[in-house]
C-alpha cells in the first residue's frame, strides 16, 4: 500500500469517525435532555466518547497530511507535519500532567 493509497484510506475513516462523532453528540444531548436516572450516565458517556473522538480528528488529518507530502516527496511539509504531531502530542501530555511528572522526576520541578 503506497503511502498515497494510505492517506486516501485514513481521509474515507476520517469522514466516517466525523459522522460518528456527530451522531454520537447528537444521541447523547438529546439523550441528555429526555431521560434522567439510569439513563443519564449512558447520555453522558455518548457526549464524552463524541467530545474524545471530535479531539482525534485533526491529528489524524495531520498524519493524512504527513502521508500525502512524504508521498509527495516534499520533505519540507513532511518535516512541518512531524513538528504540529509533536506539538500535540507535548500539549496533551502536559495537559494530562504527564510533562510535569518527567520533569520532577527528573530533578527539575518546581518544588
Amino acid at each position: 500500500m503506497t503511502a498515497s493509497t494510505s492517506a486516501s484510506s485514513l481521509r474515507r475513516v476520517l469522514r466516517t469517525v466525523l459522522m460518528a462523532t456527530s451522531a454520537l453528540l447528537a444521541l447523547g444531548l438529546t439523550m441528555s435532555l429526555l431521560v434522567s436516572g439510569p439513563a443519564a450516565p449512558a447520555a453522558a458517556a455518548l457526549v464524552w466518547t463524541g467530545l474524545g473522538l471530535l479531539l482525534i480528528i485533526p491529528a489524524l488529518n495531520v498524519v493524512a497530511v504527513l502521508l500525502d507530502e512524504w508521498h509527495a516527496e516534499d520533505r519540507r511539509f513532511a518535516a512541518a507535519a512531524i513538528a504540529v504531531l509533536v506539538l500535540l502530542a507535548y500539549t496533551t501530555a502536559d495537559k494530562l500532567g504527564l510533562v510535569a511528572r518527567l520533569l520532577a522526576r527528573l530533578g527539575y520541578g518546581a518544588g
